[in-house]
């Protein structure tokens, strides 16, 4: 991985390092964030594979006393009974939040079961029918709102997992090799000028001993002039 093109000076590692320091902060908020939505997923399919299961018998049965509805009373003698029913259900949808996914809350309340045909008519199979889809409609209506709540969860642990992927691939080890390759071109720098400074002191004390002979040469040669 290669360094970041930005100058090898102090201030640049200081401030490199600094947002290094933010960008894990983040990875790591981001993999808690992923370990939350997969549990909150998982229990999610948990859920779905049982109401699916209620769904599947609560519409077998509506379908059977629909089939037996038909065979006592003809395709079109049913639709005719059909024409007579008005319900109305209310539906309400809401929305919970979820490590700021938006999961849908769905309720269904459908219109509350009154006998339309009743047993003097011989028509009492289509209201067990009715009552049969009915029962159907509520458990279908949790269903629809446990799904889409699977399918927001899936795709946002998608989105963070790509996120995820790329702080611990691209910009964390990016980052580190930046300042891995600043701390060394500060480091030779550092051992440059220890260097110069060597030679300086050196320098400094050879002429300090250079001019030290030079000044007892004087004063001998000042005592020597006044003994004459």
């Amino acid at each position: 991985m290669s360094p970041l093109n930005i100058a090898p000076t102090r201030r640049n590692f200081l401030e490199t390092r600094r947002r290094l320091a933010r960008i894990v902060e983040g990875h790591d908020l981001l993999e808690e964030k992923r370990q939350i939505l997969i549990m909150e997923l998982m229990a999610q399919v948990e859920v779905v594979k049982r109401i699916k299961e209620e769904v599947t018998r609560a519409m077998a049965r509506a379908h059977d006393a629909l089939r037996r509805a038909a065979v006592r009373a003809g395709l079109t003698g049913l639709m005719r009974q059909n024409c007579g029913i008005t319900m109305h259900h209310s539906l309400t949808f809401r929305q919970r939040s979820v490590m700021g996914v938006p999961v849908p809350q769905i309720k269904c309340q459908p219109e509350e079961l009154s006998l339309q045909f009743g047993l003097t008519d011989g028509r009492s199979q289509t209201d067990e029918v009715l009552r049969s889809f009915l029962e159907a409609l509520g458990l279908v209506a949790q269903l629809a709102e446990v799904e889409n709540a699977v399918l927001r969860l899936a795709r946002e642990i998608k989105r963070t997992q790509r996120r995820v992927n790329a702080l611990e691939k691209i910009y964390i080890p990016e980052y580190r090799e930046t300042l891995r390759f600043i701390a060394g071109v500060l480091e030779e720098r550092q051992r440059e000028e220890f260097v110069v400074l060597r030679k300086v002191k050196r320098k400094l004390h050879r002429a300090s001993e250079q001019r030290l002979p030079a000044g007892r040469a004087a004063r001998q040669g000042g005592e020597s002039a006044r003994e004459t």
